[in-house]
This record gives C-alpha cells, structure tokens and sequence, in this order.
C-alpha cells in the first residue's frame, strides 16, 4: 500500500479556494462576453464587400450611393436614411467581426435588421416615385441585399449563441 498523499509546498490550501472560486467566475465572465462566428464570419465579410461595392455602383440615374449619402444626388429621404444605416451597419459588423464581443454582435443584428427595413422601404419609395424619377439602379439593389445577408448572418449568430447574461463577479 501507499502512504496517504500529504500537499507539498506549491499545493492549495484550503483557504485559498474562495479565491480561486472568485478568480473563476471573473474568468467565466469575460470569457462568456466573446463568441465564435466560425463560417459565417466568411459570409458577413462577403456582406461587408457587397455593400461597401455597391456605395459606388450606381443607384439612379441621378448618382452613386457615396453620392447620395453625401447629399450630391437627391433620391428623396428613405434612400439618404438607408445610406446612412448601411454605412453604419458595415462599421458595426466589420467592429463586431474584429472583436467578436457579444455586445457588437447584438448592435450589429440590430442596425442591420433596421437597415433591412429602410432598404425595402427605400426600393418601395423608388418604386413609387412620380414618373420620370422611379429609377432603381443596381448598386440600390446589391445594397439592400448585402444588409439583407448581413441581418440574416448576424440575427443566426445571435440566436445560436444564446441568451448571455452573466452573473457578473463581486469585485
């Protein structure tokens, strides 16, 4: 038989448990705030390139995207409040892709779920507008279904991440 194992000099004591414990949990809890996108990093970076092409594409006869965003090609307001939240929605996402912090994960599904929305909106008012000035050009349409697959991307990301909410640590 072996004799009894006795704790050497580098072993734990049992006072130094709590602080392990507390140490874990403050572990736990900034590590639980990253995620892993994994393959749809890919498709999001290929959203990201859509839209940022398609800024320069032309979305009217009247001018680019660049140029409706920054007011030199007068499309009406849908069209400027998509470019705007499009703009938004690749800083977002490329920020989020960099970082992979949960929190820009969830800004990023926000602002492109909105810029979903504006997009259609804004094809919708084009579609509408009075005869003569009803153009769509490709780079609108590209536009919108980058911000399209950005959503779908991020919106996956987040439902197959789960619900993070951390127990946040004492001290």
């Amino acid at each position: 038989m072996s004799a009894p194992r006795t704790p050497g000099p580098g072993a734990p004591s049992p006072q130094a448990t709590p602080e392990l414990a507390d140490e874990l949990t403050r572990i736990a809890w900034r590590v639980d705030r990253w995620i892993d996108p994994g393959p749809a990093s890919v498709v999001a970076g290929a959203g990201v390139a859509a839209v940022l092409a398609a800024l320069f594409m032309p979305w009217s006869v009247r001018g680019a995207g660049w140029e409706v965003l920054a007011g030199r090609a007068v499309m009406g307001p849908l069209p400027w409040l998509f470019t705007v939240v499009a703009v938004v929605a690749v800083a977002v996402s490329v920020v989020a892709l960099l970082t992979r912090f949960w929190p820009l994960v969830w800004t990023a599904a926000t602002v492109t779920g909105i810029g979903s929305l504006a997009g259609l909106w804004a094809v919708w008012s084009r579609q509408t507008a009075v005869t003569g000035t009803d153009d769509i050009g490709p780079g609108l349409v590209v536009t919108v279904l980058g911000v399209l697959v950005l959503f779908g991307t991020w919106a996956r990301t987040v439902v197959a991440c789960g619900p993070r909410i951390p127990q946040r640590p004492y001290a």
